[in-house]
C-alpha cells in the first residue's frame, strides 16, 4: 500500500485558496464557483499526498489569499513553511508551483 493511501488525513495540511472573480476576467463573477470546483478537483488530482486542496471564491477581500490548517489548527506562514519543509518542499517552490498550476487550469478551463 503506498503512503498515499494511508497517509491520515488528520496529519494532511489543508491548503484554503481563495480566487477571486477578476482573475477569470471581467465576467469572472458569473462563474467564479464552477471554476473553483472545476479547480479543486483538479489540484486534489495531481496534489501531494500530504495536502488537502479547497479553493473557493474570495468574495471577502479581508480575508487572506490563502490559508493552511492542520485539523481545526490554523498555521501562519512560518508554521506552514515548517509543515511543508518535513516534506522536502519549499514554500517559496509551493507557492509557485500553485501559480502556475492555477494559470494551466484558468487556460484549461477557459479551453485555450
Amino acid at each position: 500500500m503506498s503512503v498515499q493511501n494511508t497517509f491520515p488525513e488528520e496529519k494532511k495540511m489543508t491548503v484554503i485558496f481563495r480566487m477571486e472573480p477578476g482573475s477569470l476576467g471581467p465576467d469572472g463573477a458569473e462563474y467564479v464557483e464552477e471554476f473553483c470546483e472545476f479547480a479543486q478537483t483538479q489540484l486534489r488530482a495531481s496534489s501531494e499526498y500530504y495536502l488537502n486542496w479547497f479553493i473557493v471564491p474570495r468574495y471577502d477581500k479581508s480575508l487572506a489569499e490563502m490559508k493552511y490548517q492542520l485539523g481545526d489548527k490554523v498555521l501562519n506562514k512560518e508554521q506552514a513553511t515548517k509543515y511543508l519543509g518535513m516534506f522536502g518542499e519549499n514554500y517559496a517552490h509551493f507557492e509557485d508551483q500553485l501559480e502556475d498550476h492555477l494559470e494551466a487550469i484558468i487556460n484549461q478551463y477557459f479551453g485555450r
